[in-house]
C-alpha cells in the first residue's frame, strides 16, 4: 500500500481527441458523450474518487465496448495510459505493498463503471493483487471500501505490520493493523487490508524474508553481519533499516518496512538480542 501522486495527464482533452479520431472504430460514436464524459471526470476529482459518491452516467453498451477496447489497446490519443503502464511496472505496489507493479487497475472497476474506463485518475498501478481484487470495491459495513493510492492521504501512515510468533527456524507469520479503532478510516483501512494484502502473497514473502535472516541476518540488515551487544543496539540498528527502505520505496507500508517493522516487537527484539549476544556465536551465523 502506498500513497501517490495524482496523474497530471489532461484527460479531458484526450477524451475530445479520442472521440474526434476518425480512424478508429468508435468514431463518431463517442462523440455525444463528451460532455457527459468531462463533468463526470470533474465530479470524480470533486469526490476524491470516494465510490459512494461517485456519480456513474450511464453510457450504451456499445460505447462502453470502444472505452474498455480503447483500455486495451490505447491509440495514439491515450498514449499516457502505456506511458503509465511502462513507467511504473518497477515501482512498490500502491494497492498491496510489493515489490513490483507491472500493470493498471480500475480503482473503479471498468464493467460497473466503463465511463471512467480511460480515466488516468481512475487507472492505478497494481501487480497481481489486481486479479486477485477483481472487482471488490465495498464491504458489507459502514465505510468499508478499498482505499484509493490517489487520494486517500491515510496511506502515507504506517498502517500494517508483520507480526512473528512462535519464533524459531519457521514462525508464524500474520499481519496486524496499527491504527486504533478509533482512527477516522478504520473502516476502510481495515477491509483494504483484508480485501487485498491478506489475500496477496504478502505472508509468504514475509516468511521467505524471515528465512533468510535466520539463516543469515546480514542479508536482511547488512549491520546484523556483526553480533551486537545489546537489545537497544538492534533496536537502533532496526529502526534505521525500516526508516532507509520508507525512504526508498516513499512509503511506509511495503513489504520490506512491513518486514522490518515485525522485528521491533519487544518479544521479537528480546529474542533477536538474546541470539547476536550468545557466547562463542559466529558472526552473521544462523540465529538457530
Amino acid at each position: 500500500m502506498n500513497k501517490v501522486l495524482s496523474p497530471q495527464y489532461d484527460d479531458s482533452a484526450a477524451f475530445v481527441g479520442l472521440s474526434n479520431n476518425a480512424r478508429l472504430g468508435s468514431y463518431p460514436h463517442l462523440q455525444p458523450l463528451v460532455g457527459t464524459v468531462h463533468a463526470g471526470y470533474a465530479q470524480y476529482l470533486a469526490v476524491n474518487g470516494e465510490p459512494t459518491l461517485v456519480l456513474n452516467p450511464p453510457i450504451s453498451d456499445a460505447c462502453a465496448t470502444f472505452l474498455k477496447k480503447h483500455y486495451a489497446k490505447p491509440p495514439t490519443d491515450l498514449a499516457h495510459i502505456t506511458e503509465m503502464r511502462e513507467s511504473t511496472e518497477h515501482l512498490v505496489c500502491p494497492m498491496c505493498g510489493s515489490m513490483h507493479s507491472g500493470t493498471l487497475d480500475h480503482y473503479l472497476p471498468k464493467n460497473g463503471f466503463p465511463i471512467f474506463s480511460v480515466f488516468s485518475k481512475n487507472l492505478v498501478p497494481a501487480c497481481k493483487c489486481n486479479s486477485k481484487r477483481s472487482e471488490t470495491l465495498l464491504g458489507d459495513n459502514p465505510g468499508e471500501r478499498v482505499l484509493h493510492p490517489y487520494f486517500d492521504g491515510c496511506l502515507g501512515e504506517r498502517l500494517v505490520s508483520a507480526q512473528f510468533e512462535d519464533l524459531g527456524a519457521v514462525p508464524k507469520v500474520s499481519l496486524i493493523l496499527l491504527i486504533s479503532n478509533a482512527h477516522p478510516h478504520h473502516s476502510a483501512i481495515s477491509f483494504h487490508v483484508r480485501s487485498i494484502v491478506e489475500r496477496s502473497a504478502v505472508k509468504k514473502y514475509l516468511a521467505d524474508r524471515w528465512s533468510s535472516l535466520f539463516r543469515k541476518p546480514s542479508l536482511v540488515v547488512r549491520a546484523f553481519a556483526e553480533n551486537i551487544a545489546t537489545q537497544a543496539e538492534v533496536q537502533a540498528q532496526l529502526e534505521a533499516e525500516r526508516d532507509s527502505l520508507d525512504d526508498l520505496h516513499k512509503g511506509k507500508n511495503n513489504w520490506n518496512s512491513i518486514f522490518v517493522n515485525g522485528l521491533l516487537d519487544p518479544i521479537v527484539l528480546t529474542w533477536l538480542a538474546a541470539r547476536f549476544a550468545t557466547p562463542g556465536r559466529v558472526p552473521d551465523s544462523p540465529l538457530g
